[in-house]
């Protein structure tokens, strides 16, 4: 009985391992192949405390679980700063050095490690075989899952796949990314020393073997065989992999040793079946087990089920298919384009949109701007002024620097020289989260939803004062937080609506036709609240129906005094909208005024609008 007790401590001390690196990896999208090495500086920790100065079990773990999230910190710092296959290679370096320092350190027992790992106690009672500990891993496991569904399903975690999705896109709503990233990194790596230090205790050993690069790679495939993003999932997949040892053991009559060997070739071979038949996991995101077995009954005696999708099923509003359950991949909603331009030009403009101050005062000035790259210069001596209740547009040819000002002004980058004041405040040098929290969002040409986010999840991501947001919040406010969130999703709704988009609320923002996927983009922008909206070629790359929704919605916008900015290729848009028109060259303002005056102007209209 006990051997099968230390079974399942094993499968409770990896899923701790594997909720943590889901977190990090299914919802933050940040890779990391050390997790085994900071249940390493965990487990030595407590065993090192334990051996050394007779420090008990539970203060033990607190002090590995803090030393964890320090060591954490320090390797976050510069890891997450790097692309995707550097955060791989770093990490890797860091789970290197971090087991060849305890294999040469005498003080950790070198190659052998820290012996007799025994005599723990706690309330009283001798710690000493797997039942004894069955009880505390138990209670252990359950708060870390407690810990992380919070983290993961609640605003906190809306803003970690954000940033999973694009964290381009999240610093221009006003998040500031690295320091999510941040956090979650050395709340994971507290996490993993925990499950380090309870490999230890249970094992009676910190040994180099029990937090090899094999262990890391064990905790991957979990994650990914289970499916990212989906904690149950997590837990599935660790109790798989864990009982493979028995099962080659115990069931195939291997040896130890040979056992070792297959597991590995398993781990392996896992990982490539699930890469290649079912990308998603087991379960994948958003997906329960209730959920799999109806969706795998649906699909086993219909004909022309469509294809499994990475996306969750969604129920898709009655405007497409009434009550049906389909896969947004498979939803062609330009056939709805028509009704959803009537709901468009009825939807009704919330009243917090309303801007304080004067039509026409000037709300952002630019003066002097000047950025080159190189030989290269992308914008010289700019100076311009928007101006409130009005719209403003930006026109010239392509490579004369319009989408390089949009970056220039919201801190994507950073002038060489110039000045740039939002309400008499100076934003020059600011961040793109800095910039947007200050009261200035932008929107992007290639829209830039966050695509496996829903369009209400899209939306909320862009309120501001969410205490839901930050750590503190989350765990320390929850009756705020819960009744923030009630009022944010009406906002969202509210945001959606104006654009005729709240039919489409819960399905999957990639899941939409790219006119669609402009309209969310521009309700989520609208839905900061900020006073300046700069719209980067809001029109482009859409029919005319849904040109002429988005011009009609941002008319709306400037009559209740936001100040806008577009940049635009269609001379019809910038002719409707445009107040005022900047035209650029070679990153020079060479000339400005109505567009009336721009396109009187024989040089002009030779050489850009076309009407000579």
């Amino acid at each position: 009985m006990e051997l099968e007790i230390s079974y399942l401590n094993t499968i409770l001390i990896f899923a701790i391992f594997a909720l943590s690196l889901n977190l990090l990896l299914g919802y933050a999208g940040q890779v990391s192949v050390a997790h085994a090495a900071f249940g390493a500086v965990g487990g030595y920790a407590v065993a090192y405390l334990f051996l050394e100065h007779g420090v008990g079990l539970l203060p033990g773990m607190v002090i590995a679980m803090i030393v964890s999230a320090a060591i954490g910190l320090v390797v976050g710092i510069p890891a997450l700063r790097l692309s995707t296959e550097f955060l791989i290679l770093l990490t890797l370096a860091v789970q290197t050095i971090i087991i060849t320092l305890v294999t040469t350190s005498s003080a950790f027992g070198g190659t052998y490690g820290l012996q007799n790992v025994a005599g723990f106690t706690l309330f009283g009672q001798d710690l000493l075989l797997p039942s004894d500990f069955l009880p505390l891993f138990i209670v252990l496991t359950v708060l870390v899952y407690l810990v992380v569904r919070r983290m993961g399903e609640s605003p906190y975690g809306r803003v970690l796949r954000g940033i999973r999705e694009d964290e381009v896109a999240c610093r221009s709503l006003g998040k500031n990314v690295f320091s999510y990233k941040l956090t979650v990194f050395a709340v994971t790596a507290a996490m993993a020393g925990l499950a380090g230090a309870m490999l230890v205790t249970q094992n009676q050993l910190a040994s180099p073997s029990l937090f090899s690069f094999d262990q890391s790679t064990a905790i991957v495939a979990m994650v990914i065989l289970g499916g990212t993003g989906n904690l149950l999932g997590s837990i599935l997949g660790a109790t798989v992999l864990v009982l493979l040892t028995p099962f080659f053991q115990n069931v195939l009559n291997f040896t130890p040793e040979k056992a070792s060997l297959w597991r590995l070739v398993a781990y392996g071979v896992v990982l490539v079946v699930v890469m290649l038949v079912r990308p998603q996991g087991i379960l994948p995101e958003g997906t329960t087990p209730i959920t799999l077995v109806k969706r795998l009954l649906r699909r086993g005696p219909a004909a022309g089920e469509p294809t499994q999708s990475a996306a969750p099923d969604v129920r898709v509003p009655e405007q497409v298919n009434r009550g049906a359950l389909v896969d947004p991949a498979s939803i062609d909603l330009d056939e709805d384009a028509h009704a959803l331009t009537e709901l468009a030009h009825h939807g009704a403009l919330p009243d917090t949109v309303v801007s304080a101050g004067r039509t026409g005062e000037i709300v952002l000035k630019v003066e002097g701007l000047t950025k080159r790259f190189g030989g290269i210069t992308a914008a010289e001596n700019l100076n311009l002024e928007l101006r409130r209740g009005t719209i403003t547009a930006l026109v010239g040819p392509n490579g004369a620097g319009k989408t390089t000002v949009f970056n220039l002004l919201t801190g994507a980058i950073r002038p060489d020289t110039g000045r740039v004041t939002l309400h008499g405040n100076d934003i020059s040098g600011m961040r793109p989260d800095q910039v947007a929290n200050a009261g200035m969002v932008r929107s992007f040409q290639d829209v830039r939803v966050f695509p496996r986010l829903s369009s209400l999840q899209n939306v909320l991501l862009a309120i501001q004062g969410q205490p839901g947001e930050s750590a503190a919040g989350l765990f320390l406010r929850p009756a705020a937080t819960a009744k923030v969130e009630r009022e944010s999703r009406a906002k969202a709704l509210e945001w959606l609506s104006f654009v005729g988009m709240e039919a489409y609320a819960e399905v999957p923002a990639g899941a939409l036709a790219f006119g669609q996927q402009k309209l969310v983009a521009l309700a989520r922008v609208l839905a900061t609240e900020a006073d300046v909206v700069l719209l980067d070629e809001p029109a482009s790359g859409i029919d005319q129906q849904w040109v002429e929704v988005m011009l009609g919605l941002i008319e709306q916008l400037r009559d209740k005094g936001r100040t806008i900015c577009i940049v635009e290729h269609n001379l019809h848009v910038v002719g409707r909208l445009a107040d005022h028109t900047y035209f650029m060259e070679l990153g020079r303002i060479t000339a400005q005024g109505s567009f009336e005056e721009l396109t009187g102007e024989k040089r002009l209209a030779e050489a850009y609008f076309g009407t000579a």
